[in-house]
């Protein structure tokens, strides 16, 4: 867990070009108003009439779910990490804050603190729905959102609305499994699987290094010497949206992951490493896709629902969501586990893209629904729909008055639209809309599909937005069966209704199906009802279908289940096209955002790091890497998995956009006076939880919860070489040690106060030390060991500076008094070879950008 680096995020109520969470016209799409939220009227008829009227809930139960929907959302986080961590920091939480906002009142009654969400096990996902006025008028909620913000800057809490928790659980992943999240940032749920991925490695890894016995196959598999072997590829389409992922995920400091940025619809096949015979691609054992969705069930904090929302949002995603759940369905282990999931309430995008995959992919004997009523036992759900029914809207002039349709059945559509053929062949319906759109209907019994396992989250069950999981298990090998572009399938009836028109004059025309309860309904029946959804909408680039995505790569090509190659385009497979032998366009690397070259195990550099530091000869020395075309070690050395090494090796030239691999575990320290070069590289707190368990050398140990604090708020306080150091038992070990980095231990010690362990990185210098942690870590760390809010860090090199600038102005000005007040000090004091040090220009890499800061006060020692 990130105790000293990295900065977390929100996940945004969008993905891609301007689409809700990656999709969808107006319903989901990027926050544009102009006006306060709370001014925006939470009101659509059309919106409120095909979930009134579609049959989801009884009326009384709408009513509910509906107020429900017209509430503010409440504020929900989640403690995050190692999950011995993340109860430590729970509990200091829990003591501390909760207490303090329960005991205020407001206009003479209690304030309800943070409540712990039942639905999820440990008290590990909290919400609070205290009103803002309340909050923003009582001390207690300041310091809370203090906490808040410090915890999610360092990685132990991640502030996420609280379904969006909900998929990573059905998922079921182990350690060793490996998993991809096909449409991650920004990267709350990529955070998650990334947790279970880890387990609970570091306890392990301990003992092993440690010589104790372990099961190295207890709950997973930690076979590489008690680290997890799982991996996790967390990709997204949208390049921006990926930098997202990358800085969410970074605070994490996890080895066991890559970020990919591809069409997941077509993401690409994985080459591993061969024996020379057949080439062999990578399968997973569980896939997520939180595909792109109109996002309506996000109406709680998007006012774009609310302002927006038409049924072309969700028909013009069907496709591109089939298409992305048969793609994941392919790249599925046979036994294999994968959640589909949209933070939409509309079946279309819901269970009608999960039916029509499984009756593509051969049905229930191939791919099986998966009842989960055991999984998340306190999770509020309602089952999935069996029946549904599908709303449209047309009209004849573009901005002229929009006629709403509600249709049960595919027969009933295509009457509908053949009627209005006929008599206003101007009239236009919409291009998205497939059979696979509405309810599946079996031929027998053994065909039916169980959708009532899909799991559907209404607003009103536990006050949270809407959402929808199915989880798929893939029983065996599949073939996509071709399904028909809805373009060309309209044009197509368009063309079959004309010429039968023409040749069959005297066909009865069938009867209007404006609203229908049943296929055969006739026209008197559901007049009334049709009335309230008939309404004159103001023409705007809203009202038209969503646009195609685009995409900008060839097609995947897929190993058939005994790993050979072949074409599979399951985007020529939906168009009802014939997929070509297709492969990835190989790229030279010189293309690519982000070298990466692995150092080789003999490597001279590696092997003084190792040795300086004294690292066990088990820990491995080959998966090192660096990112520079060269492949040579000149300013940051990554540390990666080995999977992850084996599938960047193999497949970066083979067109694969990696956007980020690996934890910095060494940064070269640049020196102004060479002969004190004798220890170039420090270490980083991204990697130095994965290697001082093998370490046996430059070892501090601090049990004093005093000296830890003087550390935290003195930045390179004085080290004499004698006498008293001032520093505790650090500053009588550092006295033994040469120049260079070293590790800090601090044991779990609750009597001490010291709810955790920790270990952090310390530069010992020839006149001073400094913890090498900037300086908002540090304050977050006051505020979680020492309950201190404002104590002031002091950097006793950048007050020196200042205090010798103030001297040598006040020389030039004349003023002698003020020039003599600033005197050498004794043998401690820090050269200005040790100050140039402290000064030297510290390179953050966020893509390619590299920014230099000089500025002493600035450079941030932990993270540069």
């Amino acid at each position: 867990m990130a105790r000293g680096g990295g900065r977390g995020g929100n996940r945004k109520p969008f993905r891609g070009r301007g689409r809700g969470r990656g999709g969808g016209g107006g319903g989901g799409g990027r926050d544009t108003r102009t006006e306060p939220w709370s001014t925006i009227e939470r009101k659509n008829d059309l919106f409120e009439s095909y979930y009134r009227m579609g049959g989801f809930l009884e009326e009384s139960e709408f009513e509910e779910m509906w107020k429900a929907l017209q509430a503010d959302l409440p504020n929900s986080f989640r403690f995050t990490g190692t999950k011995s961590d993340a109860l430590a920091v729970r509990e200091i939480f829990k003591q501390r804050y909760v207490p303090a906002i329960a005991s205020t009142k407001f206009e003479g009654k209690p304030v309800s603190p943070p409540e712990p969400v039942q639905a999820f096990p440990d008290e590990l996902v909290w919400h609070m729905k205290t009103h803002k006025k309340v909050i923003r008028r009582h001390a207690p909620f300041a310091d809370f959102q203090r906490f808040l913000v410090a915890e999610a800057a360092s990685g132990n809490i991640s502030r996420q609305e609280v379904v969006s928790m909900i998929p990573p659980h059905f998922l079921d992943v182990k350690p060793g499994m490996v998993v991809l999240d096909m449409c991650a940032a920004p990267g709350s749920k990529s955070a998650q699987l990334a947790e279970m991925i880890h387990g609970d490695e570091e306890e392990r890894v301990q003992r092993v290094a440690n010589g104790k016995s372990v099961d190295l196959e207890d709950e997973g598999d930690y076979s590489d010497d008690g680290r997890s072997t799982g991996l996790l590829i967390a990709n997204d389409s949208d390049y921006k949206r990926a930098g997202m992922l990358v800085h969410q995920v970074k605070r994490l400091n996890f080895p066991n992951l890559i970020v990919t940025q591809h069409d997941a619809s077509i993401f690409p096949s994985i080459e591993l490493s061969s024996d020379g015979q057949k080439k062999q691609y990578l399968k997973f054992d569980r896939i997520l896709a939180d595909v792109p969705c109109s996002g309506d069930g996000t109406a709680r904090k998007n006012p774009n629902v609310w302002q927006k929302w038409t049924p072309k949002d969700g028909t013009g995603l069907h496709n591109l969501q089939l298409r992305i759940l048969f793609r994941g369905l392919q790249m599925l282990k046979k036994g294999g586990r994968m959640v589909y999931s949209t933070c939409s309430m509309n079946p279309v995008e819901n269970e009608a893209v999960v039916a029509a995959a499984i009756e593509a992919c051969g049905g229930n004997s191939k791919i099986r629904l998966v009842d989960c009523s055991n999984n998340l036992p306190n999770l509020k759900r309602k089952p999935g729909l069996s029946v549904w029914k599908v709303l449209d809207t047309s009209s004849v002039t573009a901005g002229g008055e929009k006629t709403a349709h509600m249709f049960t059945n595919w027969e009933a559509y295509q009457k509908a639209k053949a009627k209005y053929e006929a008599e206003e062949p101007e009239r236009q319906f919409s291009t998205k809309i497939t059979a696979g759109c509405f309810p599946p209907v079996p031929q027998s019994p053994e065909e039916r599909i169980p959708l009532e396992h899909c799991i559907r989250v209404y607003p009103h069950l536990q006050d949270t937005g809407g959402f929808f999981i199915a989880v798929l298990e893939k029983l065996d090998d599949i073939k996509i069966a071709q399904v028909q572009n809805p373009e060309n399938a309209a044009k197509a009836h368009r063309s079959q209704t004309q010429a039968e028109t023409t040749t069959e004059s005297s066909v009865p025309t069938p009867a209007e199906n404006v609203v229908e309860a049943d296929a055969t309904k006739a026209e008197d029946d559901i007049s009334d009802v049709a009335a309230p959804l008939k309404r004159k909408l103001e023409e705007s680039g809203d009202t038209t279908p969503p646009k195609k995505a685009k995409t900008d790569e060839g097609a995947a090509v897929e190993p058939t289940e005994n790993g050979s190659a072949q074409s599979s385009d399951s985007k020529a497979a939906v168009n009802g096209s014939t997929p070509k032998e297709t492969r990835l366009k190989p790229e030279n690397q010189s293309q690519n955002k982000e070298y990466f070259e692995y150092l080789p195990s003999d490597d001279p550099t590696i092997a003084f790091i190792m040795d300086f530091f004294g690292i066990d000869s088990r820990f491995p020395r080959d998966r090192f890497m660096v990112k520079n075309k060269e492949g040579l070690s000149l300013n940051k050395i990554y540390y990666t998995s080995d999977l992850a090494k084996v599938i960047i090796s193999q497949n970066k030239d083979r067109g694969m956009k990696f956007i980020h691999c690996g934890v910095v575990m060494f940064v070269s320290h640049r020196m102004k006076d060479l002969d004190r070069n004798q220890a170039p590289w420090r270490l980083q707190n991204e990697g130095i939880r994965i290697l001082e368990p093998w370490a046996r050398k430059r070892i501090v140990k601090l049990e004093n919860k005093k000296t830890l604090h003087q550390l935290i708020i003195e930045m390179f306080p004085k080290l004499p070489k004698e006498g008293d150091t001032g520093l505790g038992e650090v500053g009588d070990q550092l006295q033994k040690m040469d120049v260079g980095c070293c590790f800090v231990r601090v044991e779990k010690d609750e009597e001490k106060g010291i709810p955790f362990r920790m270990v952090l990185s310390l530069w010992r210098h020839p006149g001073s030390a400094n913890l090498m942690v900037d300086k908002d870590d540090r304050r977050a760390m006051l505020l979680r060991l020492f309950n201190e809010k404002d104590t002031e860090i002091i950097n006793h090199v950048a007050d020196k500076a200042k205090a010798e600038q103030k001297a040598r102005d006040a020389e030039e000005a004349g003023d002698v008094d003020d020039a003599n007040d600033v005197k050498p000090d004794g043998e401690g004091d820090v050269s200005d070879g040790e100050q140039a040090t402290e000064a030297m220009v510290a390179e953050e890499e966020e893509g390619d950008m590299k920014v230099d800061i000089e500025e002493v006060e600035d450079v941030k020692m932990g993270d540069a």
